[in-house]
């Protein structure tokens, strides 16, 4: 997450209710966004949903592809209304494989040299970009970028048939979407990893200061990870940078909690809350190799 939702400025309610409304007419599924949210929504919550999708998602567009020696495969996985783009990077199909989800303001350009430093370390790496990031088409929505890590992983899995085992890891924006769609994931990843990881997007929401406390009840609670890791069958590993300024230190803590026994909480002395893809190095990702071998 390049910056933490910096274009869901702060507004008033009566601000998001007037966007939301005109969206609402123009017919946005909300039967589909009371799924995604996981309850029954007030016409409050809907519309502010709606307002939160049309803000929340800052889209940068794909970087050049640098050139380098990467033995790096471009894929489009075509969906019924849109087109994601990823990049699988493999020498070995028996070498074990991470499925990546970035963050917000990020694309797949900008995690290549990670991909690069986890060849090095002998892993295969499957990255993608959501609905409407980097090159992939589309309007992202809750839902959509939901589906897209599902199609994007049904991919990784067909890339990945041979190898020792799939690591699916997430950063920031893609842990809330991982640990939502973690158990249905066919065939299931031996491990998930998250990074910079919230509790739940409204408590992220309210810490950052573009929800008041009191008006928690008017949003809806999307990407609720304190529930989802509890559905979770696989081992989880929590890791959260102890100078993350995006991201306090004690969501990753009790979001490891909340999931008991089945996770592993490791805090860094990483610079920030990017270094996992802005310094892919030994000093950053010595520690996170050792702990989920």
């Amino acid at each position: 997450m390049r910056r933490a939702l910096t274009t869901a400025a702060i507004v008033s309610t009566a601000a998001i209710l007037a966007s939301a409304c005109e969206r609402q007419g123009q017919g946005q599924g909300q039967a589909l966004r009371e799924a995604v949210a996981g309850n029954t929504l007030t016409e409050v919550q809907r519309a502010n949903l709606v307002a939160l999708e049309a803000q929340m998602f800052d889209l940068v567009p794909e970087e050049p592809v640098p050139d380098d020696d990467l033995p790096a495969r471009r894929l489009s996985i075509e969906l019924s209304d849109r087109t994601l783009y990823a990049t699988w990077v493999s020498s070995d199909p028996s070498a074990p494989a991470f499925f990546l989800l970035h963050g917000n303001g990020e694309n797949i350009a900008e995690w290549r040299p990670l991909q690069a430093y986890l060849l090095g370390k002998g892993y295969s790496s499957f990255v993608f970009d959501y609905t409407g990031f980097g090159s992939s088409t589309g309007q992202p929505t809750v839902e959509r970028v939901d589906q897209d890590a599902i199609e994007a992983y049904r991919r990784f899995a067909e890339l990945s048939a041979d190898a020792s085992e799939r690591i699916a890891f997430a950063h920031s924006l893609g842990t809330g979407i991982l640990l939502g769609v973690a158990d249905r994931l066919e065939p299931p990843p031996t491990k998930v990893v998250v990074h910079g990881a919230f509790t739940t997007m409204l408590a992220l929401l309210v810490d950052l200061g573009y929800v008041e406390p009191e008006a928690q009840d008017q949003y809806p609670d999307i990407w609720d990870g304190l529930k989802n890791v509890q559905d979770l069958d696989v081992p989880l590993f929590v890791l959260h940078s102890r100078n993350d300024s995006t991201v306090k230190l004690s969501m990753g803590e009790e979001l490891a909690a909340a999931a008991g026994g089945k996770a592993t909480f490791l805090a860094l002395d990483t610079p920030g809350h990017n270094s996992v893809y802005e310094t892919p190095d030994d000093d950053t990702w010595g520690p996170i190799l050792d702990l989920i071998r």
